[in-house]
């Protein structure tokens, strides 16, 4: 028989549909993974904690989930996406870093999904499976968005499967990419990132307290710093560090990363389309970015599989824009694990298995 959605259970697999902040936010769990999502911020995953080693994935800003009687002192320029970072894991769309205009619309930071209010909806509650439904439409390009959640018993693999749908009645482009920011117990001095064979960009221009030299282009994961010495991206430098810097992967065969921390033992792991999201940006904020909004409090990192980057204008300039005739649909489906025991990543494959 089936059961009613959120039947009180604290086993097997569960969910929890609470008010926290004044945002509706639900939380799936088995016995590996407690993942929790603000329906109401963007179905942002707020929280990705590895239960048997106590280990938060996703990075927290010291702010947390506003309130929403929250009220800026003053507009940003550059949109509201700031005042409303709670960290954790978004939806870029339809726009990614770089505000910009297009079709008469302008698009702040990394767009509007993350800022709305997504409906949700239980589609599965039983111990062996749980699934969650999260949609929203956006107001400046009309896209509706829906998103699946499901988490299965014995497994600490996350499955998000999406689609996008244009209800216009014209053709529209649009940016789409994922923003997991990394913190908590698994960022720190002496973590390894892993990826397929693959090239390292870095632009033209770079923060100031950058240490990576400006506009370079090299095979992974060596790249030149800016006293030209030799840099390995694949090692998370000390917190003396204090840098931030950007850099654009390509050309990688399959998609995938894995951010492993050796001394927890624990590590996770994406694996998503490479042919929808050619691109991954790595964001690297190790204590730097002085001043607003960053202050060099935080050591954080990013790694954003998307169409393109940085902005919707920059993409259909390139023609890497994702396009959609009124009334098509794309889908995609995406894994996240969090895995043990490993000391190095050669592969993530469907089903969540690491090697």
């Amino acid at each position: 028989m089936k059961r009613p959605a959120f039947s009180h259970r604290n086993w097997g697999c569960r969910l929890r549909d609470f008010s926290w902040r004044g945002h509706r936010c639900i939380a799936l769990e088995n016995e590996t993974l407690r993942i929790l999502v603000a329906a109401d911020k963007g179905a942002d995953i707020l929280e990705f904690l590895h239960k048997p080693t106590d280990t938060e994935c996703l990075w927290q800003s010291p702010a947390g989930l506003q309130s929403p009687h929250f009220r800026p002192s003053s507009p940003l320029e550059t949109g509201h996406f700031r005042e409303y970072f709670a960290g954790g894991w978004y939806e870029m769309l339809p726009n990614g870093p770089s505000p910009c205009e297009h079709r008469g619309a302008s698009f702040g930071y990394h767009g509007e999904a993350t800022l709305l209010a997504w409906e949700a909806e239980i589609i599965e509650d039983e111990p062996e499976q749980v699934a969650v439904r999260f949609s929203v439409r956006l107001n400046r390009i009309p896209l509706r968005v829906e998103k699946m959640l499901t988490l299965r018993q014995g497994r600490s693999t996350l499955s998000v499967s999406e689609r996008i749908t244009n209800e216009a009645n014209q053709r529209v482009e649009f940016l789409w990419g994922q923003h997991p920011t990394f913190g908590g117990a698994l960022l720190e001095p002496g973590a390894r990132l892993f990826v397929p064979p693959c090239d390292a960009i870095v632009a033209d221009t770079v923060p100031h307290d950058a240490r990576l030299a400006a506009g370079q282009r090299a095979p992974w994961p060596f790249v030149r710093g800016r006293a030209g010495e030799r840099i390995d991206l694949s090692a998370v430098p000390g917190y003396e560090s204090e840098s931030h810097d950007f850099v654009r992967l390509e050309n990688f065969a399959n998609g995938w990363f894995a951010l492993l921390n050796p001394r927890r033992h624990v590590g996770f792991a994406l694996r998503f389309d490479a042919k929808l999201f050619p691109v991954l940006g790595y964001w690297q904020l190790f204590r730097g970015g002085p001043d607003y909004p960053w202050y060099k409090q935080h050591f954080v990192a990013a790694l954003e599989p998307a169409c393109d980057l940085p902005s919707l204008s920059e993409a259909v300039k390139r023609g890497t824009a994702l396009v959609l005739e009124g009334g098509e649909t794309i889908e995609s489906t995406l894994e996240a694990t969090v895995f043990a025991d490993l000391d190095e990543v050669h592969s993530v494959e469907l089903g969540g298995i690491v090697s």
